[in-house]
């Protein structure tokens, strides 16, 4: 068969490029293009990975194999649902997948969230990961104690890269911008907070075990904040994973304070107002209990209000996703409404419009779960293809065209792996895995040199 099926990939994360890997492999006779809205790909692989978690960033190699296959393409900068449409851009593909994610922090909503001092843990990992939307924030790190709300890997990452020693981080490639703050931190104190209890917090084992490794940090936990209900009892009897976590918490509880900075976690605390004048200078708690049948216990306020002093609050209680024009939107989940990844509204399936990842199924899972997520979603695509509306163009060539004529100035896969290169040439004269462009005027210099 000489026909060529062309699909449109939005988002160069985990889920976009697995997604664009199963369409090469499982249809010859497709052509994959990728576009995501800043220069530089990889989603949170590249953007949200702590730093001081190298390992992670390495499967960007992977990615680098996907892109290298001739019927795969890479369009940097070009911001579908505004530059393009997605109906313009459905008259160039036979489908189109978003796997764009989710950017957007999910607000507290109590008052004084606004003050300053008040930041998203999305802000904060975008600033020290030089995201082009938060390298410029104003950090000031001049306090002393800040206040984590959340129980879920992230809140994690942001207190060890607050607390972890200048000469750990130098190493990385955390941001310019951002070691310089840092330098000068005055931090001493974190509380990282959840509204339920140890046996419901969202923490990988793995990354509990990492914050033991932080320098002159120590991580404490009041005895007291690990009394649990019957019913906690018995999900941690039924799940092995949650054992292990549940006994990382017992084993900080023997720890005291001998070193230079401290990471406490409190639990059963819900957030119901921000002080301060013209800054935070601290937060009012609720105390909670735990009610109802295993694995469906829910917070129910008990009258307790308890206050902590701070400098800072950062919220780190979930994302949600961007909305696109002419598509439909779940509210509540903060997800484009889908069945098994093809996209619905109400009852019915739009043609030849899916989802994959974050935007499919909410901010949950590892980057490993976007792999079998993404081939759902593909193989319901391609059985879906030959009986999708035809695309009008059929030149390749054609989008290129109208990028042209719209005047956005977008960049190929070689364009990139030349800012990437620049990038690590950079680090080896600092000593570190690479130093990072933070904006984009500085990536298309690059490009324009190399030209």
């Amino acid at each position: 068969m000489n026909e060529k099926y062309r699909v449109a990939i939005i988002g160069s994360g985990p889920s976009g490029f697995f997604s664009a890997d199963h369409l090469l492999r499982l249809q010859p006779a497709c052509e994959v293009d990728m576009y995501e809205r800043f220069l530089d790909p990889f989603g949170l692989v590249r953007k949200g990975v702590a730093p001081d978690n190298p390992n992670i960033r390495n499967i960007s190699k992977a990615f680098d194999m996907i892109a290298s296959n001739s019927r795969f393409r890479y369009f940097g900068n070009v911001d579908i649902g505004v530059d393009i449409t997605i109906d313009e851009l459905k008259n160039y593909y036979d489908a189109v997948i978003l796997a764009c994610g989710m950017e957007t922090s999910q607000r507290l909503g109590i008052p004084g969230e606004d003050l300053p001092g008040c930041y998203t843990a999305s802000s904060i990992v975008g600033w020290y990961n030089c995201h082009p939307v938060y390298s410029a924030l104003d950090v000031k790190l001049d306090g002393e104690r800040a206040v984590i709300i959340g129980m879920g890997n992230v809140a994690l990452d942001v207190a060890r890269i607050l607390t972890r020693p200048i000469s750990e981080l130098s190493k990385t490639d955390i941001s310019n911008n951002a070691i310089k703050v840092l330098e000068e931190s005055k931090i001493k104190e974190i509380y990282i907070v959840g509204r339920r209890g140890p046996a419901q917090a969202r923490f990988k084992e793995n990354e509990l075990q990492a914050m033991e490794e932080v320098g002159d940090t120590d991580i404490i936990i009041n005895p007291s904040e690990l009394e649990l209900n019957e019913t906690s009892k018995e999900e941690i009897k039924k799940n092995p994973s949650l054992q292990r976590m549940v006994d990382f918490f017992y084993k900080f509880s023997n720890n005291t304070i001998k070193k230079k900075r401290q990471i406490y976690f409190i639990f059963l605390r819900s957030p119901i107002r921000i002080l301060g004048k013209g800054r935070v200078e601290g937060i009012m708690f609720e105390k909670n209990k735990l009610e109802g049948g295993v694995n469906q216990q829910k917070t129910v306020g008990t009258g307790i209000i308890e206050k902590i002093d701070c400098d800072y609050v950062i919220s780190s209680i979930g994302y949600k996703g961007n909305r696109f024009p002419g598509l439909p939107y779940d509210e509540n989940k903060g997800i484009i409404p889908n069945k098994d990844g093809r996209v619905v509204k109400g009852n019915e399936v739009i043609p030849g419009v899916y989802v994959t990842g974050w935007i499919k199924r909410g901010p949950v899972g590892l980057i490993g779960h976007n792999k079998p997520d993404s081939l759902e979603t593909v193989k319901n695509l391609l059985e879906d293809l030959p009986l999708l509306p035809k695309r009008i163009h059929d030149s390749r060539g054609d989008i290129i065209e109208l990028l042209k004529s719209k005047n956005i100035i977008f960049i190929t896969y070689d364009d990139w792996k030349k800012i990437d290169n620049s990038e690590i040439e950079r680090g080896k004269f600092l000593g570190k895995i690479r130093n990072r462009f933070c904006s984009s005027e500085e990536m298309l210099k690059i490009i324009s040199k190399e030209e």
